[in-house]
């Protein structure tokens, strides 16, 4: 018999909390609460509720995924640190998945022509194209004017996507404008469970990140950087 290998997934990279457990890759619990933004206080009792209706303990875990963002700041900070916590506590494995990656795998497993759109505040987006797989453009941040001339680039005569994300209400009319047909799949945010089974495959290879340089992926500068910045250079 093949022993078990527990990995859990967390993902906050929005306005909601979300965890999973999966055997040997095989979905066997999950939770989603909408944390309101408060997911330091929502995080640790969604996660005993989960192991203890799974019947897992912590100690039993082969491996954490965690989504490394873009997305809320201070919610990336939250799920990343735990997760960190977590796997130097009980020396388990980590690994870290972007959440673009995690919205697209979720909407269209195949991610084959699925544009990831996360909204990042001040007129801006977080987006990621994908196309057979491969994204031929890395994540950007971006107006949804510039997002959808770089995507109508990148399609070379393609005619449809699926979309996925909060930010794609935002893109809408401009990838209206720029002729590209687009369908909304309904999903918001990335799938814990796609988190969890990824991180399975992953570690399965050995292919994990090194608990102490992995860290959120914001892909511009935070509130707090930009304010002390000025501050040191007020004429900036």
């Amino acid at each position: 018999m093949t022993k078990p290998r527990m990995v859990l997934g967390i993902e906050t990279c929005g306005k909601s909390t979300g965890l999973a457990l999966v055997d040997s890759g095989k979905a066997i619990a999950e939770l989603v609460e909408d944390s309101s933004c408060s997911h330091n206080e929502v995080l640790m009792p969604l996660l005993d509720r989960l192991l203890k209706d799974a019947g897992v303990k912590i100690s039993e875990l082969a491996g954490i995924g965690v989504d490394i963002g873009p997305g809320m700041f201070t919610s990336l900070r939250v799920g990343v640190a735990t997760a960190k916590g977590l796997a130097v506590a009980h020396r388990i494995p980590i690994v870290g998945l972007g959440s673009l990656w995690g919205l697209a795998r979720t909407a269209l497993p195949s991610l084959d022509g699925v544009l990831a759109v996360i909204d990042a505040r001040k007129q801006q987006v977080y987006a990621a194209l994908y196309l057979d797989g491969q994204t031929p453009f890395p994540p950007v941040v971006a107006t949804p004017g510039e997002l959808a001339t770089e995507v109508d680039k990148a399609l070379s005569g393609r005619i449809s996507l699926v979309t996925a994300g909060d930010g794609v209400p935002l893109c809408f009319e401009f990838l209206s404008a720029a002729r590209i047909e687009h369908e909304p799949s309904g999903v918001e945010t990335p799938s814990p469970g796609v988190i969890a089974a990824e991180a399975s495959e992953r570690i399965a290879q050995a292919e994990v990140d090194p608990i102490a340089s992995l860290e959120p992926l914001y892909l511009r500068r935070t509130d707090a950087e930009l304010t002390r910045e000025q501050k040191l250079n007020p004429k900036l």
